[in-house]
């Protein structure tokens, strides 16, 4: 009989410099759980109306079921879409979104648009499991996110989870301020996703800060 179990800790925090948290995060609350299990984080276009509510319109679409992990996202764009059109004062707005399903047997289903990130630590090594949909020549410019376009480029990864495995979830307000090899150490001493925040937070950064950190036990 399978036991797998996974426990999470999360956090996303308004930076020091920005007027609002545009980033949302799924579940709301660390925990426990059994398995199967849905996570996923949100940011928000900084710089456009609106972008806490696309972040959030993008979260609650995980409060469903759907057969196929895409078919979030392609909901979620379709909703922020709609939302636009109803009020156009939010024309502009958008959000990354990186989700992901752990099933019975601990195989990781990925759903990724934007330049959020999925970090897996396996036996002491620390991989990016997403790639950033952004311009290579400028980091800042997303090629690519929910809310701005009909078709999505969606990018759909599998992974073979381990009991012990450490999967990062998290915004680029976190990835832009430390390096791998600083996320790489924290996690194997087994960070909260709360302290981790809350030591970042301490070099004053540029932009708001959203992490989820799950454990397989």
């Amino acid at each position: 009989m399978l036991n797998n179990k996974v426990i999470w800790s999360l956090k996303s925090e308004r930076g020091p410099i920005r007027k609002k948290n545009e980033d949302s995060v799924y579940p709301n609350m660390s925990g426990k759980s059994q398995l199967p299990i849905k996570f996923g984080i949100f940011d928000g276009m900084g710089g456009h109306k609106s972008g806490e509510v696309a972040s959030r319109i993008a979260s609650e679409t995980l409060n469903n079921d759907f057969v196929s992990i895409e078919k979030y996202v392609f909901e979620a764009n379709n909703q922020i879409l709609n939302h636009q059109d109803m009020y156009p004062e939010t024309l502009g707005m958008g959000t990354t979104m990186t989700i992901i399903e752990i099933d019975n047997n601990l195989l990781l289903k990925l759903a990724h648009v934007g330049d959020s990130r999925c970090y897996i630590l396996s036996n002491n090594n620390l991989f990016q499991l997403t790639i950033d949909d952004n311009l290579p020549e400028n980091k800042n410019i997303l090629t690519q996110a929910l809310g701005t376009k009909e078709k999505l480029s969606i990018q759909s990864k599998d992974y073979k989870l381990k009991k012990y495995d450490t999967i990062l979830l998290c915004t680029d307000g976190v990835y832009n301020e430390v390096s791998d090899e600083y996320l790489k150490n924290k996690l194997s001493e087994g960070i909260s996703a709360e302290t981790l925040i809350s030591e970042i937070l301490i070099q004053e950064p540029k932009d708001n800060l959203s992490a989820i950190i799950i454990n397989v036990v």
